[in-house]
């Protein structure tokens, strides 16, 4: 096993990180495999062959598929001799350096949307995007309580937390089954996404339920994404019943009427929610 497949073993088994900070270690893992291997042709056999494995384990992930995409048209037109073998390196260079401040663009066209100022925002699982935008509001001195749900089952809740209190919020971190005993504390919530379809959008399980509390009390949802999400894909929301984690995560049971099942994503209805919003532009579920 090379020290590039032991790499992608890593990031596939990454339970904590946002599917922003999952392509850039897959981007960091390509590009110092490619400066490692001094046979072009070898490293470009290796991570064309490795592709397969790659959208198989991350290709849940808007991010990840859209850059597999570009990957995949590059190394076909260098394979019949229409690009340069060494060129392969600067291709992902140059889609890192297109997308690289992709969290920071849709924190700022957030933050210039709204008065923020004393608001209680409810947040869900770990999201670069959103710390992005806590950071930008941190950095105009804008004051705001959390209230940070655990995140079951990994609880990654608990990075976000941690990034979010170290920008100097105040954070209050719940269990996630106490969210419905905080919402009259809260003013809105926003979430970040892993895929945007026409009629739903993909986020961590647990979303769902958080949605139609917001509904219930009438309190705005809002969405943060990068346009690399908005998938134009057919892929049907049941799918998402074939990504599962380890069921020992949850429960190692040892009975045969038991089943521990551990979902990780779910679909959520986009008319749940209240904008969406990318680094060009705020959308309305109906426009997507």
């Amino acid at each position: 096993m090379t020290d590039f497949d032991q790499a992608l073993i890593q990031i596939v088994n990454d339970k904590q990180s946002g599917s922003i900070a999952i392509l850039q270690q897959l981007i960091r893992g390509i590009s110092s495999y490619l400066i490692r291997e001094n046979n072009a042709e070898i490293s470009l056999s290796t991570i064309h062959d490795r592709l397969p494995l790659i959208q198989g384990g991350l290709g849940h992930f808007g991010v990840v598929s859209h850059f597999m995409k570009y990957l995949k048209i590059n190394i076909d037109e260098i394979t019949k001799g229409q690009k340069s073998n060494d060129l392969l390196f600067d291709v992902v260079k140059q889609y890192d350096k297109r997308w690289k401040n992709a969290n920071a663009e849709v924190a700022a066209i957030t933050s210039n949307f709204f008065d923020l100022q004393n608001k209680t925002i409810l947040l869900h699982s770990n999201s670069s995007v959103i710390t992005s935008f806590f950071s930008t509001l941190s950095a105009r001195n804008i004051r705001i309580s959390i209230v940070q749900t655990e995140s079951r089952p990994e609880n990654e809740g608990q990075y976000q937390a941690m990034k979010l209190a170290n920008l100097g919020f105040d954070v209050k971190f719940i269990v996630d089954t106490a969210a419905a005993f905080m919402m009259d504390k809260v003013d809105m919530m926003f979430t970040g996404a892993d895929q945007i379809h026409k009629n739903y959008f993909v986020n961590k399980i647990g979303t769902y339920s958080l949605a139609l509390l917001c509904r219930e009390k009438k309190i705005p949802l809002y969405v943060l994404a990068d346009s690399r999400k908005i998938m134009d894909t057919n892929t049907k929301p049941e799918d998402l019943y074939n990504i599962q984690r380890p069921g020992k995560d949850i429960w190692n049971v040892n009975h045969e009427n038991i089943e521990a099942v551990n979902f990780y994503f779910e679909p959520i209805p986009v008319e749940l929610v209240t904008n969406f919003f990318t680094e060009t532009r705020v959308l309305l579920p109906s426009e997507l």
